[in-house]
C-alpha cells in the first residue's frame, strides 16, 4: 500500500518519491515503503566455557534499512531517460532527511542511499521499475518537538512524572530560569527512570537562565560555556519517567523548567 507522502531532502532541496505530474512527463509512483520492521542490532555475547550456551554483554541498535519500491512513469522515451537521470541526481547526494507520512503524522529518518535498482527491459518504453535501499538510523523522529512547562518551582527537591511520547530515548533541551533566590549554589536534574542526571555548580542569580542541549552534549550559562557533573539524561519514549530537580539553596527560590524533545521511534 502506497503512503500518502515521501521525500526524501537534502542540500539539493526536497525530491518528492510520490509525486503525479500533470504534464505527464515526470511521475513518480511509490508503490511499497519497508519501514515498520525493527531495526538491527549489534548483539556482544560473551561464551560460556562450561556449559553450551551463552550470556548477554551488551544489545545496541545500530542501523535500520528502508526500501522502497514503485515506477517511473513518463510519456516517450526520451522523457523517462531524463526523469530517470534526474531520479538518480536527486539521490546521489551523502545524506539527508527521509520523511514518511504514514497518516496521523509523519516520521522522519536520517538516511543515505545505500543503492538504487532501475532495471530496464527493451519493452519499457515511458516506465521503469525501480527499488531503494536507504540506510538509516536505528530511529526515527516526530517533524515537530513537544514542550513541558514547569513554572513556580519554590521546593527542594521536586517530583514530575511526565508521559513521554515515542518508543526509544529522546535527546531533550532542558532550559532552566532563575526567577528568584537567595544563595543558588547548584542545580540538579536527575530523570530516575533512565539513571540519568547532570548537576551544575556554581553562584547563580535572578535572571540567570541554564540550558542543558543532551542532542549537542552542551551546558550553557546565559550563553557561555558551564562545567557540569553527570551526564546528559534522555528521557525513555512510552514510559512514565521520574523526573527530580534538585536545588541547593539556603533560603527561598523560584525557576522555571522548559523540557523540549523531539518524539523519537523505533
Amino acid at each position: 500500500m502506497a503512503e500518502t507522502n515521501i521525500t526524501y531532502k537534502t542540500d539539493l532541496g526536497t525530491y518528492d518519491l510520490q509525486y503525479e505530474d500533470p504534464t505527464g512527463q515526470n511521475t513518480i509512483l511509490t508503490s511499497n515503503i519497508l519501514y515498520r520492521h525493527l531495526s538491527q542490532k549489534d548483539i556482544i555475547t560473551r561464551e560460556d566455557t562450561i556449559r553450551d550456551s551463552f550470556d548477554i554483554v551488551d544489545v545496541k541498535y545500530s542501523r535500520k534499512i528502508i526500501t522502497v519500491t514503485g515506477w517511473l512513469i513518463s510519456d516517450s522515451q526520451a522523457h523517462l531517460r531524463t526523469l530517470r537521470d534526474n531520479f538518480m541526481f536527486n539521490l546521489k547526494p551523502s545524506e539527508g532527511d527521509l520523511t514518511i507520512d504514514y497518516g496521523s503524522s509523519t516520521i522522519v529518518y536520517k538516511a543515505t542511499v545505500q543503492t538504487i535498482n532501475v532495471p530496464e527491459e527493451h519493452w519499457q518504453i515511458t516506465q521503469l521499475p525501480f527499488n531503494i535501499e536507504f540506510l538509516c538510523e536505528p530511529f526515527g523522529k516526530a517533524s515537530s518537538s513537544t514542550t513541558l512547562n514547569w513554572t513556580n518551582i519554590t521546593a527542594s527537591p521536586t517530583y514530575k512524572t511526565p508521559s513521554i511520547t515515542g518508543t526509544y530515548k529522546a535527546k531533550p533541551t532542558i532550559t532552566i530560569t532563575v526567577v528568584s533566590e537567595s544563595n543558588m549554589t547548584a542545580i540538579k536534574f536527575d530523570d530516575v527512570t533512565a539513571g540519568d542526571w547532570i548537576q551544575v555548580s556554581r553562584s547563580f542569580d535572578a535572571g540567570d537562565s541554564l540550558v542543558i542541549d543532551c542532542e549537542d552534549e552542551t551546558v550553557k550559562l546565559n550563553g557561555n560555556s558551564e562545567d557540569f557533573t553527570g551526564v546528559f539524561p534522555q528521557l525513555l519514549g512510552g514510559e512514565t519517567n521520574s523526573i527530580t530537580i534538585t536545588i541547593s539553596d539556603t533560603g527561598g527560590f523560584n525557576i522555571t523548567v522548559q523540557v523540549v524533545y523531539v518524539p523519537t521511534y523505533l
